[in-house]
């Protein structure tokens, strides 16, 4: 029987994409029991719906973070399907640049928001804002490093592995 070794990264990549798949299973369980204690037991934990929000925006961040691992994150291919290679490859390119402007961008009102929010908590649990919010600007940066990965990866394709 052969033993295969944990490999560490391919784990170190995709590991957006495994917190997301936890989080996604936390709030799935978290909505269930609030589901079945509501209904079946006549009794509500209000601070499930609380903690199942903020889990859904960090899910859904770590997400963007995973969908730029596999060049999955929105595009419109249309037009690259149909022009020649060194065009779509120029495109994939200046896609990503942008990308990663846009992401640099948005990180700035992030902090100042962050920063603005103080030391408030959220009503229920008292889990700090900051915190709840922290998760954005990281994910961020995450996504524009890979986004470099990426176009470095871009630069080096040739034709019949361009977009694999």
């Amino acid at each position: 029987m052969e033993q295969k070794n944990f490999d560490w990264k391919k784990f170190i990549i995709n590991i957006d994409q495994y917190i997301s798949a936890v989080l996604f299973i936390a709030i799935m369980v978290l909505l269930f029991i609030q589901v079945i204690s509501r209904y079946v037991l006549g009794y509500s934990f209000t601070w499930a719906e609380e903690l199942s929000i903020i889990l859904f925006v960090w899910m859904t961040y770590m997400g963007v973070s995973s969908a730029v691992t596999y060049r999955k994150n929105l595009r419109i291919d249309a037009l690259l399907d149909v022009v020649p290679f060194k065009v779509k490859k120029a495109m994939l390119i200046i896609s990503d640049v942008i990308f990663i402007i846009f992401n640099i961008y948005l990180i700035f009102p992030f902090v100042e928001l962050i920063g603005s929010i103080g030391n408030s908590k959220t009503p229920l649990l008292g889990i700090p804002k900051a915190l709840s919010y922290w998760l954005i600007p990281v994910v961020l940066v995450i996504a524009s490093l890979k986004l470099l990965g990426d176009i470095y990866k871009l630069a080096h394709e040739y034709e019949k592995r361009l977009g694999a």
